[in-house]
């Protein structure tokens, strides 16, 4: 039987977990997960998207949106607001106090991402992108 590290699934897997545990600890102090980074990045970037636009951008499910988007309402970050021109829409908006998050989250996720960067070392990087973006594509 071969070794799990053999599997590319399973590396990959190891990969995300100690990602996961290092950027959640870098984000700690804010009071903020992983998957609330993303959508305060979304609506720092395109502020009054609906739910489920913030879903299909972040990968996140509607189950789980709900729920993350409950939270950081609860600490003042986001406020939800009924669509005016479909009442079955609901449209999220970041507060100046998720704005001032949000920056320190960005900054956050940069200098970790230039982290994995050095990581992969000068000659890796394109091909491994590369590589995740046709894993991604080509699995469904």
């Amino acid at each position: 039987m071969a070794d799990l590290d053999t599997y590319l699934c399973f590396c990959i897997r190891a990969a995300m977990k100690k990602i996961d545990k290092n950027l959640s600890s870098r984000l700690q102090d804010y009071g903020i997960s992983i998957p609330q980074s993303f959508i305060l990045f979304c609506l720092k970037n395109e502020n009054g998207i609906t739910l489920k636009e913030i879903g299909n951008r972040t990968l996140i499910d509607s189950s789980s949106m709900t729920v993350l988007v409950d939270k950081l309402e609860k600490d003042n970050l986001v406020a939800r607001q009924l669509d005016l021109q479909d009442r079955r829409a609901i449209r999220v908006f970041i507060t100046e106090k998720g704005k001032k998050i949000a920056g320190e989250v960005s900054r956050i996720g940069n200098e970790f991402n230039s982290h994995l960067y050095d990581l992969l070392g000068e000659g890796n990087q394109k091909e491994f992108i590369h590589g995740i973006k046709n894993i991604t594509n080509g699995l469904d």
